[in-house]
């Protein structure tokens, strides 16, 4: 039987959207780097793979700790913008390829906007299923938590899913999180096809948080940290600064625009400015008009 799947062989998220998918199912060996990331912020999602890769990339790169810190803080601050009251969203989409639960994003978004849905779709099946068990029960009486197990890089079969739309109103603005999205899809002109559907399919107002890995300063360190992730099944694509803003050319950004994450409206938690220069992951938040 599958992940997920009842006794009459059915899924309660859709595993087969998108013809001929294979999601991967990598061994709990195999380090993770979103669970890597879990660790480096103090979370319990991670396994012994994740915590041995990144005690071995700290001795490559000493400042991926400041890294992970400076996205989180960012996500955190652009979660929360998006999903002010001012904003008027009361919907969220998260497409990427992992499900936090420490400091889980809907739960950043349901402080600031009580009693709206969100919806997870990630290729990641252990965090699909915990995602599941955890986060919807934390959600209850506050909201709608859902989780879709799908290839997010093609995601035309999912924003054209019945069962996204039973769940979303794509009539109407929403914020959408890529986390976990544009630095793990390694095709680029499958991003740019991703980006550009995404684009057309939702309402003018809505408010899309991007976050992208950027190049290693040290490009020998940077090969061999990426190596030491093993196959990469999850895709794991840092790239330069210049280069992330040239695929995002076509979306129109918030004050301050697509910046290193330490310049986006910062408020004193996270890494500052002065390390700016040491944390080299970039975000910014989208407008549709």
């Amino acid at each position: 039987m599958r992940m997920g799947a009842t006794a009459d062989g059915t899924t309660p998220w859709e595993l087969q959207l998108g013809k001929g998918w294979r999601p991967p199912d990598p061994p709990t060996d195999l380090p993770h780097p979103l669970r890597m990331w879990d660790y480096m912020i103090g979370g319990k999602d991670n396994y012994q793979s994740d915590r041995d890769a990144v005690d071995y990339i700290l001795g490559l790169v000493p400042d991926v700790l400041l890294v992970s810190r400076a996205g989180e803080a960012f996500l955190h601050r652009a979660i929360a913008w998006i999903s002010a009251p001012e904003q008027g969203l009361d919907q969220f989409l998260h497409l990427g390829c992992f499900i936090p639960t420490m400091n889980s994003y809907d739960g950043i978004a349901r402080a600031h906007s009580p009693g709206c849905r969100f919806v997870y779709v990630t290729d990641d099946q252990v965090s699909a299923a915990h995602a599941r068990g955890v986060l919807a029960a934390q959600a209850r009486g506050n909201g709608e938590v859902h989780a879709l197990w799908a290839e997010f890089r093609d995601p035309a079969p999912i924003l054209a899913s019945p069962w996204l739309h039973e769940r979303l109103d794509f009539s109407r603005p929403m914020g959408v999180l890529l986390l976990g999205m544009l630095d793990y899809t390694a095709d680029e002109a499958r991003l740019s096809r991703a980006l550009a559907r995404l684009r057309a399919k939702l309402a003018p107002g809505s408010l899309i948080v991007m976050l992208h890995f950027l190049d290693y300063p040290n490009a020998d360190a940077g090969e061999r940290a990426i190596e030491s992730l093993g196959p990469n099944p999850f895709q794991y694509t840092p790239r330069p600064m210049e280069r992330v803003r040239q695929l995002l050319s076509d979306f129109e950004f918030v004050d301050p625009g697509f910046v290193l994450c330490t310049s986006w409206r910062p408020d004193g938690a996270g890494p500052d400015r002065e390390l700016e220069d040491r944390c080299h992951i970039a975000g910014g938040v989208a407008i549709i008009r």
